[in-house]
Order: C-alpha cells, then structure tokens, then sequence
C-alpha cells in the first residue's frame, strides 16, 4: 500500500538523534492504551479458554483430565500472542508515528508493561489461593490436635501401640518418597516456566510484528516556503 502524503501548514515530524530523541517520540497515552487493551483481551481469552477446559473434564472416563493440559499450553500461546499482537498494534497507530522503528518500539514497550501487570497480577491471584489452602491445613490440624488426646484416652493400650506403629510407618514411607516428590515437583516447576518462557517469547515476536504493522500511513510534511522577489529596477 503506497503511503499517502498529506501538506499541511507544519511539520509533523522531526528527525530525532541518539535515545533522547526515541524517547521524546514515545507517545504515552498510546503506550498505556495499548496495554489495557493486551490486558483486556487476554481477560477475555482466558474466560474462553476456561470454559473450554471445563467442558473437557469427564468424570466417568478412566482419565478425567486428559487433553487438558494440552489445550491449556496452546491456548496460553494462543492468547499470549494474539492479545500482544493487538496491543501493540493498538498502540502504533494511536501514536500516530509513521516510521517503523517508532512503532516497533510502542510496540516492545506495551509488551513490557503488559506482561509485567500479567506476572503480577498472576502473583497475587496464586498467592491468594495459597493462602486460603494453608488456612485451611491449619484449622485441620488444630482440630485433629484438639481431638487426638481425648480419642488416646479411650483407646485401649494395645490398639494404642498398634496406631503408633502405624504411624511410623507411614512417616518412613513419606521419608522414602519425599526424593521422588521432589523430583516430580522440580520437572512440574520447569515445565510450567518453560510454557511461560515460550508464552513470553511468542507475545514479544507478535508485539514487533503488532507495532510495525499499526504504523501510521499518513505522513505530515511541512510546505516549502516561497520568498517573494522584488525585481530591481536598473539605474
């Protein structure tokens, strides 16, 4: 598409040198709107995905949740990608900025802040649903401390011997598999970052492409100036 040039009384643009001159074309009311806008679609693709990955879980079958995962990690690339790519698209062409080195940039930097408020926000909601677990553990295990000795008090002492060596047994069975449940847990941790190392690098490739292509096409160029002569007249 041939870019369109519109004369108009002033100079829309002015060569820039070094990094001042990038950040003094840095428009950042475009920059935030973009990253609302990244913010709210992946809201809304998320939902989508919810709904989605409920709808796959089938108590009856001898898996109830396979297929799951697999379409959360490709609907997390999916929703990574596209809500960056749009964002910063958004943000190029509310800035105005023809070049696209500019909206290259609107584009990085909506990306930034957008996947900065997502780790955050992310953070919370998990330290949140951290916290109600652990309170919950803890009001269980004040119950079953409250409960144990009066219950001691009725047992008779050999079934009492024969609880405790219950006891031991299954504090040495979750000695000899806390190796295990490490390992698995460690494999689950790096699993989980690699997703959303990827989701990351995904939503910073389509966040280039966004703010290259949401360029503005209309470029402002300043009239020449015509200085009128007077003829001289000869002597």
């Amino acid at each position: 598409m041939a870019e369109e040039i519109i004369r108009d009384d002033a100079a829309v643009y002015t060569a820039g040198s070094g990094m001042a001159g990038c950040i003094h074309r840095i428009s950042w009311g475009s920059v935030w709107a973009g990253v609302m806008i990244a913010l709210g679609m992946e809201v809304l693709f998320t939902l989508f995905g919810s709904f989605i990955g409920f709808r796959m879980y089938h108590w009856q079958a001898a898996n109830p949740w396979s297929g799951i995962s697999a379409w959360t990690a490709v609907w997390y690339l999916i929703t990574a990608g596209w809500s960056m790519f749009f964002g910063a698209w958004c943000a190029a062409r509310f800035s105005g900025h023809p070049l696209p080195g500019d909206g290259i940039f609107h584009g990085i930097t909506t990306w930034g802040l957008a996947s900065v408020a997502t780790i955050m926000i992310a953070s919370i909601a998990t330290w949140a649903v951290l916290r109600e677990g652990i309170n919950v553990l803890g009001t269980a295990a004040i119950a079953a401390g409250q409960i144990a000795p009066a219950a001691a008090t009725q047992v008779p002492s050999g079934e009492l011997s024969q609880a405790a060596r219950q006891a031991g047994q299954a504090v040495s069975q979750m000695q000899a598999n806390a190796g295990p449940m490490g390992q698995a847990t460690a494999s689950a941790i790096s699993r989980l970052s690699l997703l959303i190392w990827g989701g990351a690098l995904v939503g910073f490739i389509t966040a280039i492409l966004g703010g290259w292509l949401g360029r503005s096409r209309v470029v402002g160029v300043a009239p020449e100036e015509v200085v009128p002569v007077t003829p001289r007249r000869a002597a």
